[in-house]
């Protein structure tokens, strides 16, 4: 029974806990493409799920001068592909880079960097999404955890009573042969 007290809890848990969301950053070193003999590489970051109207912001640090372009758009949920027009296309002229992005729509965004020369960079991504986000993975095996664990509470629940019923089978048995 407490098993299944807490496969209900890590179920709930899993659905409930992505749609608590606050501020967060995450950073990347950059370029995430090994080089393979070309001067250029192509690096993509996954911001997740990000309410309408939410600004999305964008840093990037240590890099030579007009060496990067930056392109910020939507894209679905778990992917990296494009899905409409970029939101941001930047070209930065220093040798850092700071912006803000509005977010269009409730969804997820990513974050294409072309870097030329092989420069590195470090790209910063903060806005509010949920940091329980991730969870929605385990989704399944959450289902699948209240099931059997409530499947073994019921056998647990039904083998007590038949033992429970057996014993007392035995004690009235061996209270008849007494008399």
């Amino acid at each position: 029974m407490i098993a299944f007290a807490w496969s209900l809890f890590f179920f709930l848990a899993i659905i409930g806990l992505p749609f608590f969301k606050a501020p967060q950053s995450e950073s990347f070193w950059g370029p995430t493409v090994p080089y393979k003999g070309g001067n250029e590489t192509l690096s993509g970051y996954y911001v997740p799920p990000v309410d309408a109207q939410e600004n999305i912001t964008i840093t990037i640090l240590y890099f030579t001068k007009a060496s990067l372009d930056i392109t910020v758009f939507a894209t679905g949920e778990g992917s990296i592909a494009p899905q409409g027009p970029p939101l941001l296309l930047e070209r930065p002229s220093g040798t850092s880079f700071s912006t803000e992005v509005e977010s269009t729509q409730s969804q997820a965004y990513g974050v294409y960097i072309v870097s030329y020369n092989r420069t590195e960079f470090l790209l910063t991504v903060a806005s509010v999404w949920s940091p329980f986000y991730g969870l929605r993975t385990y989704f399944v095996v959450a289902v699948a955890l209240v099931f059997a664990s409530g499947v073994a509470s019921y056998y647990f629940i039904l083998a007590a009573r038949r033992e429970e019923t057996f014993e007392k089978a035995l004690t009235e048995a061996a209270g008849s042969r007494q008399r």
